[in-house]
């Protein structure tokens, strides 16, 4: 693996991994008492009072809202842009028309941007706490007070709630502030092609203790119950804020591995989601049952409060498996899309350039033709049951999206659905780099596509049918924008190649 390709598995991202040191946290990102629903027979989107079980609005949205944080949340409204709202007024926008948007946090902060505008940081009120400097292209949500930044020249520093600049941007990449007040950033000036070097440091910035690949390999660039997961040569090792090996904080599930489960994995509460028959349940550490074996499937949303799902429909139960309200939906929103706000404008030049980067004759992204999922493990988490029946690996990579697509599924279900198995031989036939710049200018995409494609040659590769661009090595690459998002593909072999459409906003 390439040195970008191992960067990239540090990339900023809120998405959560279960890990051998501990699994989830015993703490939550944020508590969840209103969760976005699509209720049986609608296809528009309703809010849900989880501790109530009642439905504070019913069929407002078209649009998924995102994840609601202290009664706040934005909707993608009909226009393509952004409005925020307040769970207390759902149906009139706090301020809207926004490019792009991250969810509030519990700091009662966002972080948007207006096309043709700079990133700000705005209140509950939508008012602007602070415009930030227009050489920051992008910028994360907010966690524990803190949210990383980038600027213009790649390089990542972080800002407090007020918008001010607390750690300097002089890091090649920075993961957020995640349940913990410790968090991993890469450091710019790398000792060679193979080994990364990585620092912990502190909300102030100081640094906690530095590291590289070559001893351990992190497997999560945060720190879950004050330690972080590591790959110590074939063993997992955990380590805590000073760089030390500390036993896991959590080892208590040797009773409930004794259950007899077909699965098992622990909540962030601390309880284990139990698998027994094809039907699921809950139990704590000591295995006694909370909730029994006989839903189809459970979701743990704050601790307190769990989605239980049985057949083609949810609905809301207590941590003693009653029924909280009698409200059934058919779809849910739990998670955040957009972790990253992004600056009202692109340099197309600077754009144009970092995604020429990302690519040579032979490989994208770290992958080449003889790439397969055993080199890339690192990526996926432990359950191989969320990848069964899907062919492709998705990475945030700043503001790209990067896509691995495989030869075959990424993972094979057994015959009940209770357990699946990796294909780890499976390999990479196409990498697919996408970038959202739908918050830009409608002449943003055309202007990037053309400069990349004016500049192929440079990197060995020729038109040679179609807009397939074509090296001598037989990789192949297309570039095409739709609805205001690029995706150039790479291809390991120019015969499976298709052409892309290139459609205007």
């Amino acid at each position: 693996m390439t040195k970008f390709l191992t960067r990239l598995a540090f990339a900023a991202t809120v998405a959560m991994l279960l890990t051998a040191c501990g699994g989830n946290d015993t703490t939550y990102q944020y508590k969840t008492q209103y969760l976005p629903v699509q209720l049986v027979g609608s296809e528009k989107w309703s809010i849900l009072d989880v501790n109530s079980g009642e439905v504070v609005t019913k069929d407002a949205f078209t649009n998924a809202p995102s994840p609601i944080v202290d009664g706040m949340f934005y909707v993608r409204n009909d226009e393509g842009s952004y409005d925020y709202y307040d769970v207390s007024a759902p149906t009139t926008p706090v301020a809207g028309h926004f490019g792009s948007a991250t969810a509030f946090s519990d700091d009662g902060v966002a972080v948007c941007s207006r096309v043709g505008q700079p990133i700000c940081v705005i209140d509950r009120k939508g008012q602007v706490v602070k415009q930030l400097p227009k050489e920051i292209s992008q910028c994360s949500m907010f966690s524990r007070g803190m949210a990383a930044f980038q600027n213009d020249n790649g390089q990542w520093g972080y800002i407090n709630a007020a918008g001010d600049t607390i750690v300097p941007a002089i890091y090649s990449s920075a993961n957020m502030f995640l349940y913990n007040d410790y968090a991993l950033v890469i450091d710019e000036n790398q000792p060679n092609d193979s080994v990364v070097s990585f620092s912990v440091i502190n909300k102030s910035g100081k640094i906690m203790f530095t590291g590289t690949t070559a001893e351990y390999e992190p497997i999560q660039p945060y720190f879950i119950n004050g330690v972080m997961p590591a790959m110590k040569g074939d063993s997992i090792v955990c380590l805590n804020e000073n760089g030390k090996e500390v036993a896991n904080p959590i080892d208590d599930q040797e009773k409930v591995s004794k259950g007899g489960y077909a699965d098992f994995s622990r909540t962030p509460s601390g309880d284990y989601i139990v698998v027994k028959d094809k039907k699921t349940g809950m139990v704590d550490k000591n295995n006694k049952t909370l909730i029994p074996i006989e839903h189809d499937n459970l979701i743990d949303i704050n601790g307190e409060r769990l989605i239980a799902v049985d057949g083609d429909t949810y609905h809301i139960i207590d941590r003693t498996g009653k029924p909280v309200g009698n409200v059934k939906f058919s779809n849910a929103h739990v998670s955040e899309d957009n972790p990253y706000a992004t600056r009202g404008y692109i340099d197309t030049d600077l754009a144009a350039a970092s995604m020429m980067m990302m690519f040579d004759e032979t490989s994208c992204c770290g992958a080449n033709a003889s790439t397969t999922l055993m080199d890339m493990n690192s990526m996926v988490g432990t359950d191989a049951r969320m990848y069964a029946g899907n062919n492709t690996l998705i990475l945030p990579q700043g503001p790209y999206f990067v896509q691995y697509v495989f030869d075959r599924e990424v993972a094979t279900a057994n015959a009940d659905s209770t357990s699946a198995e990796f294909n780890y031989d499976a390999h990479v036939k196409c990498v697919i780099v996408s970038l959202n710049v739908n918050h830009c200018p409608a002449t943003t995409e055309p202007a990037i596509v053309n400069k990349v494609e004016s500049r192929l040659g440079t990197k060995g590769f020729v038109l040679a049918r179609d807009g397939i661009f074509c090296s001598d090595y037989l990789t192949a690459l297309t570039l095409g924008f739709d609805k205001g998002i690029i995706n150039l593909i790479y291809y390991m072999r120019f015969n499976e190649s298709v052409p892309q459409t290139k459609n205007r906003r």
